[in-house]
């Protein structure tokens, strides 16, 4: 469990297992007077903090790559839409994008949303590309929001049809307002393996599975203008699947490897979620 407020970031180990940990910092968060007294806030994929951080580099690839103000598109590797959500707020400023493409693994549900127009999760498949094993993707909701014109109470049904059905279908006209910015496309484990040898024999470049999803779909479409891949992930993250394919270990960059020889601070508590609040505030 890592707790994070304005001066402080630290670990806590808790004597429990990842779904009880989730536990206590969703209980934390509910808990108002706690979570405000330590400005506590939660650093992933929904916070709209990151999103708006994720905006930034899409207006510094475009001054890079624009000519004569054309249009360019951008494939994104993504599971959560967090960080194609912001891509399109930044279309919204008036960045001139053509298309967001929407990349995925196997775990394909937003490519089948924007084919059928029915958003129906099923079960996650494990995959060499973990961060886009999802098939809730949450920030999805915020485009929702966006097409009913920031009404709450149509966007709300929506969800609560998921919630009760296990599924919810988008008006010919909300998909039609969806393709206008998006286009989507997938890849297999066989393909994110090839295109990681592709690459790295082509250019000399070793990719991890999650960018090699983006550059191995910008590679398929036929699009007009230039296509940036984002790369979500450093390869050195995922070695053995790196040397797995092409025989190379990779290192990490030199800021970050320190960290391998640094020691680690941290507490060990019971799992009590009153003893663990204890704990943050004193340390705060």
């Amino acid at each position: 469990m890592t707790t994070v407020n304005s001066k402080n970031v630290f670990n806590i180990a808790v004597d429990s297992n990842f779904d009880e940990c989730q536990k206590f910092v969703k209980l934390m968060f509910a808990d108002k007077d706690f979570s405000n007294s330590i400005n506590m806030s939660g650093v992933n994929s929904i916070n709209w903090v990151r999103i708006v951080v994720q905006i930034i580099y899409y207006f510094f690839a475009y001054f890079r790559v624009e000519e004569k103000g054309e249009k360019v598109n951008f494939s994104v590797p993504t599971g959560n839409f967090g960080n194609a959500y912001a891509g399109y707020v930044a279309k919204k400023m008036g960045l001139p994008i053509n298309k967001l493409i929407i990349a995925t693994n196997s775990n394909d549900i937003l490519k089948r949303v924007l084919t059928a127009g029915v958003y129906k999760p099923t079960k996650v498949e494990h995959t060499i590309s973990p961060s886009m094993d999802i098939q809730v993707a949450s920030n999805f909701e915020r485009l929702l929001f966006e097409l009913n014109d920031g009404n709450s109470l149509k966007t709300l049904k929506l969800m609560d049809d998921l919630k009760k059905y296990g599924e919810f279908k988008l008006s010919k006209e909300d998909l039609e307002k969806i393709k206008e910015n998006f286009i989507s496309e997938s890849l297999s484990e066989k393909e994110i393996k090839l295109e990681i040898k592709k690459i790295y024999k082509k250019e000399g470049v070793l990719l991890d599975p999650h960018t090699a999803i983006a550059t191995g779909i910008a590679s398929k479409l036929s699009i007009k203008g230039h296509i940036v891949a984002l790369a979500t992930a450093h390869p050195a993250k995922f070695p053995d699947i790196i040397v797995k394919e092409v025989n190379v270990e990779p290192k990490l960059p030199d800021n970050l490897n320190k960290i391998l020889f640094k020691k680690e601070i941290y507490k060990r508590t019971s799992n009590n979620l009153k003893e663990i609040k204890k704990f943050i505030l004193e340390k705060i």
